[in-house]
């Protein structure tokens, strides 16, 4: 079924499945016996099922009563809970010590991969459109079904209840194992795909997403075919995890509804990240172990929430540097500022976005024009709809730097035409370069600049608008520039369209 693969690839197929993959190690660790995590003392029977069944499945080797291999390294066993109340995983911790574990002889091109994502499903249901069917499956005890070569066995040894044991398949806890066990996956892909011309497909690591048109067989004859491959190559599948075609289904955690093309968090999460907000957004430090924390569930929200992702870049820019848990983060007032934004939008967040469409709609074509006069005022201008006010109404910003006010029309266009702009991707187009690479990078060192950046976020996770800016001459913008500057015969005369009375501004918006 692989004629015509990649022939690389196949060989390391081949052999792997013939004589056992490789660690992927460049050199041996030194031989030692180390002690088990706390987390393995406290769940005997968890390590005790672990191992009997590897026994019995031909996947562990012991036990024995010393050391069975020269070079013989002995990692800890630990326990972590999985998401199903009462289920654990067990970790061969590979990294195990710090400065001498096997996982640190392992070099980044042997253990770096790069996984689809749920925007790859998202991409799919765009591509398939509304009421799309989708399906999916899911490997049974995916890494340990890959054979181990009998030259890396020393390196996978771990010891309990006084006796010595080593693993023969692919751990959970090997830097590599995830891009050791995609050389199976992407190989089931490729057979579906160019074999079975299967219509649509996604997966990570064991996890495998189906998507046919609305109405049609074809997911649900793509999904059979996929099992009944799994079956004639030997492959176990989760039948508890296998779901028929729908039009409703999570997928990579995110549930995902191809009728309303909408995706959302699971409720359970949502409240976690409210909950960690809330007792993280006034306190002035916190541990690099809570705001790594913390960055991964706003980074899981962000599946869902797209426009916020370039906005996290600020708080991983705080965790730069630290290696150690327990080590403190000082959060100053531009950090706890934007953990404000965050908790505000997360409070009334429902959980759901709509998807967003997949080409980028330049402000002009959208009719969004916005513009700054130093001295006189600013105004914006969507559809029919217009407003121009002077800087006397905004005293906040009347002596601000010029960068500033051309931001402040476009903030407060998104705030106040937000439903109208709601879902979609916007280009803003300013004449300013240094606006265009605060709103691209969401960030900048300017505080007045910042906090505006804040608002213009904030409003478009809002109403799910991904923006981003390019560079345009100012004489490209003239409507907008004419009303900034009161010239409204002018601005009339180019744009008859416009309502004769411009949107009313709330005052509160324009306090900075």
């Amino acid at each position: 079924m692989l004629q015509g693969y990649d022939r690389e690839k196949l060989l390391i197929i081949q052999n792997g499945f013939t004589y056992g993959f490789h660690l992927g190690c460049c050199a041996f660790p030194s031989s030692k016996i180390s002690r088990n995590h706390r987390s393995a003392l406290e769940h005997p029977s968890v390590i005790q099922e672990f191992i009997h069944q590897g026994i019995e499945l031909g996947r562990i080797a012991g036990p024995f009563t010393s050391p069975p291999l020269s070079n013989f390294v002995s990692s800890p066993l630990g326990v972590v809970p999985k998401s199903e109340p009462g289920k654990f995983r067990v970790i061969h911790d590979l990294s195990f010590p710090k400065h001498d574990s096997v996982n640190l002889l392992i070099p980044e091109e042997n253990s770096k991969v790069k996984y689809d994502s749920i925007d790859v499903v998202t991409d799919l249901l765009r591509q398939f459109g509304q009421g799309a069917l989708m399906a999916k499956t899911d490997i049974q005890d995916a890494f340990r079904i890959i054979p181990i070569h009998s030259d890396d066995y020393n390196l996978l040894g771990f010891s309990w209840d006084n006796k010595f044991y080593y693993d023969k398949c692919l751990p959970m806890g090997a830097s590599s194992s995830c891009q050791i066990f995609e050389c199976l996956s992407n190989s089931l892909q490729w057979i579906m795909t160019n074999k079975f011309s299967a219509a649509g497909m996604s997966h990570m690591l064991d996890d495998f997403f189906f998507i046919g048109p609305k109405d049609s067989f074809k997911c649900q004859v793509d999904l059979d075919r996929f099992l009944s491959i799994c079956d004639i190559s030997g492959i176990p599948i989760k039948s508890e995890k296998t779901v028929s075609p729908t039009t409703v289904l999570t997928i990579y955690g995110i549930e995902v509804d191809s009728n309303a093309l909408v995706c959302r968090l699971p409720e359970a999460k949502l409240i976690k990240i409210r909950d960690c907000l809330q007792q993280v957004k006034c306190r002035k430090k916190i541990t690099l172990h809570d705001l790594q924390s913390l960055i991964g569930l706003l980074n899981f929200a962000c599946l869902v929430v797209v426009p916020g992702r370039t906005f996290l870049r600020r708080l991983i820019d705080l965790t730069c540097g630290l290696s150690k848990p327990h080590h403190y983060i000082r959060l100053n007032c531009e950090a706890r500022a934007d953990l404000s934004m965050w908790s505000h939008f997360i409070e009334s967040y429902n959980g759901r976005s709509v998807i967003l469409p997949d080409i980028w709609l330049s402000s002009d074509k959208e009719l969004l024009f916005t513009d700054a006069s130093g001295s006189l005022g600013f105004a914006a201008v969507l559809g029919k709809n217009w407003f121009a006010l002077s800087w006397e109404n905004v005293p906040d910003l009347a002596q601000s730097q010029i960068a500033i006010k051309e931001l402040f029309p476009i903030v407060l266009a998104l705030e106040i035409w937000g439903p109208l702009l709601a879902n979609k991707k916007l280009l803003f187009m300013t004449d300013n370069m240094a606006i265009v690479h605060a709103i691209n990078k969401q960030t900048c060192k300017e505080k007045g600049l910042m906090k505006l950046i804040r608002r213009l976020v904030l409003g478009a996770l809002t109403h799910n608008i991904l923006f981003k800016a390019k560079h345009i001459a100012g004489k490209s913008n003239t409507l907008a520039d004419h009303l900034s500057r009161f010239k409204f015969q002018e601005a009339f005369q180019i744009a008859p369209h416009l309502h004769h009375t411009q949107t009313v501004v709330p005052k509160d918006l324009l306090i900075v």
